[in-house]
């Protein structure tokens, strides 16, 4: 799974708030929610890669390693994702 869908300019960004994957996402921001969030779904993972040619967005993305995903709406989007990837309706 691409965290950003792409770029985290993309206006997507502007619409979804990946923070909501989070058990407190108040002080993160959505790009490093989104990047956090990418570790649980849409199954877990160990390690991701990213790139960057500045420093402090890498810095950025290693703070949120901080961050705890809220494990219920972790379940709930598994399961809306399997709802979906099955044929029913959402």
């Amino acid at each position: 799974m691409s965290p950003f869908g792409g770029s985290t300019g993309d206006p997507v960004w502007d619409r979804v708030d990946p923070r909501m994957f989070l058990r407190n996402g108040d002080g993160f921001s959505r790009t490093q929610a989104a990047f956090r969030a990418a570790y649980r779904l849409p199954r877990a993972v160990g390690t991701l890669a990213v790139g960057t040619d500045e420093p402090a967005h890498l810095a950025e993305l290693l703070d949120a390693l901080a961050a705890e995903a809220d494990e219920e709406t972790i379940h709930e989007y598994r399961a809306l994702l399997r709802k979906c990837s099955s044929g029913q309706p959402a």
